[in-house]
């Protein structure tokens, strides 16, 4: 009986959030239909799904490096452009993966030239004058290597390819090797003069692993590698692509937009969060602005219009499957579920929000980098204490977390419109999600994003049914959230400070 009692006590908030969905369910089925409750159920875990991809690397940062990221919502919307844009024509992303890779390249080197700049000799005084100025050399030189690169034509491939029976039409070469090449040249030259300021110059009372500088010559040179094969294969590998299956290139898809926005959110911890982790309000300030540029460049480069993204022809084929395993071998473009029509994509966003799920349990649970993630956020002292780099977890976490945003997007691309204020929404939604879970806490945001998720798609059920404002579904979420708020002002699942 005791252990019965500790086991209710310490598992209340779940147990009642299972109990308060039991009675609703019950009474929706009643109520509504076996049809309309199982298609409005259906709804409600496909919105869900999107929202848990957002708040779960949300609430991750956040219980992890108390960070509130606002540019948590413009990842997502980033994740669908570049989703769209490498599944319709992916020229411009193979057009600038070089100078990226260059850049990167020439970054990794602070770990390897750290040992040689610690020593030199620099006064007091240049070692403040000296960063500013290896940072003007840095950018003149990026600037030089991208003088003449247009960047615009190459963004605008995915737009004239949607014009165009023949994708393959609008693969157009790129510009020529012998002009080329002494971009990513000067990239790389440029990513190393930064990273002399990262090395810190004068400063010998830094610490230096001799780890830390094996890992860099090995980054280091990967990355010089990849730089080379992404600049010969720059022209061929568009084609390449567009000539794949497309639910092959979907899938390609998919991983590519993962890893660009992990990729993203490295370069953010890196360089925009990490000199402020002693600053919580410029944090706040960096990710809102950083949210701000990201949009306006997404406008810039695919201008504000909407764009719809084909569904893979998986997901495309005319008529209706009987059993999900009749689609499995049809690729209907809907499945018949407890008699009720349902679209096979949005069964598919679903899936991968399970799927996203049963990885990150798995991960956090299980693996060591979860052991160190949930001890971080239960005492991070400790773990510095320790002696594990608590920076390099806080990068991965960061890159955890715009990943999963990033998936989130191009999953949301062939269900909902691409456009720069889609990460918005998603945004205000995750933030809700975070706090009626929980801040910092990875089940908890589970939970909050299904119970969001259901909350949008039976208040939308209501409104439709009784001729009531839309903005019914909307007010839902909120009421939730302060209901939760009422109870437990740490959320569901959230820890008391």
């Amino acid at each position: 009986m005791i252990k019965l009692a500790t086991y209710l006590t310490k598992n209340r908030a779940a147990l009642f959030v299972v109990g308060l969905l039991l009675v609703v369910f019950l009474a929706g089925y009643f109520l509504m239909g076996q049809a309309s409750f199982v298609r409005t159920t259906l709804s409600g875990l496909t919105i869900g799904s999107l929202y848990f991809m957002v708040a779960a690397g949300l609430t991750l940062i956040f219980g992890m490096m108390d960070v509130l990221n606002f540019a948590q919502g413009t990842m997502f919307m980033l994740g669908a452009y570049l989703g769209w844009q490498f599944y319709t024509n992916p020229t411009f992303l193979f057009g600038i993966a070089p100078l990226v890779s260059a850049a990167a390249c020439g970054l990794t080197t602070a770990a390897v030239i750290r040992p040689i700049v610690m020593h030199w000799k620099v006064s007091e005084q240049w070692q403040k004058r000296l960063p500013y100025i290896l940072y003007a050399a840095a950018a003149l030189i990026g600037v030089l290597a991208l003088l003449g690169f247009d960047v615009l034509a190459l963004s605008k491939t995915a737009m004239v390819a949607t014009t165009t029976a023949d994708p393959l039409a609008e693969a157009k070469p790129q510009e020529l090797l012998s002009t080329f090449w002494w971009r990513p040249v000067l990239l790389i030259l440029a990513g190393m003069v930064a990273a002399v300021v990262y090395a810190r110059p004068g400063d010998f009372t830094q610490t230096v692993h001799r780890g830390d500088e094996k890992r860099g010559w090995i980054i280091a040179v990967i990355l010089l590698a990849l730089t080379v094969i992404l600049t010969l294969v720059r022209e061929a590998a568009p084609v390449t692509v567009l000539l794949m299956d497309g639910n092959w290139r979907f899938f390609l898809a998919l991983i590519a937009t993962t890893l660009i926005g992990a990729g993203l959110g490295a370069v953010v911890e890196i360089s925009l969060l990490r000199p402020l982790y002693i600053r919580p309000l410029y944090q706040v300030l960096v990710t809102l602005g950083l949210a701000y540029v990201l949009r306006e460049l997404a406008m810039l480069l695919w201008n504000p219009v909407a764009y719809q993204m084909v569904r893979p022809p998986m997901f495309a084929q005319p008529g209706e499957a009987d059993t999900l395993w009749a689609w499995f071998a049809t690729g209907n473009s809907t499945v018949n579920i407890f008699g009720v029509t349902f679209p096979s994509y949005r069964l598919f966003i679903i899936f991968l929000g399970v799927l996203m799920l049963v990885i990150l349990s798995l991960t956090i649970g299980y693996s060591r980098l979860g052991m160190i993630i949930r001890a971080g956020v239960q005492d991070r002292e400790m773990v510095e204490a320790l002696g594990i780099n608590v920076r390099r977890v806080f990068t991965i976490v960061f890159m955890i977390g715009a990943g999963l945003a990033a998936l989130g997007g191009i999953g949301a691309a062939p269900f909902i419109p691409v456009e720069p204020g889609m990460g918005d929404v998603f945004l205000l939604q995750a933030f809700i999600v975070v706090v009626i879970g929980g801040m910092g806490s990875f089940s908890g945001a589970a939970i909050g994003a299904l119970l969001i998720g259901l909350a949008r798609a039976f208040g939308d059920y209501l409104a439709l049914s009784f001729n009531l404002t839309p903005a019914i579904a909307e007010a839902s979420t909120v009421i939730i959230m302060a209901f939760v708020l009422l109870v437990r002002p740490a959320g569901l699942f959230g820890r008391k400070e």
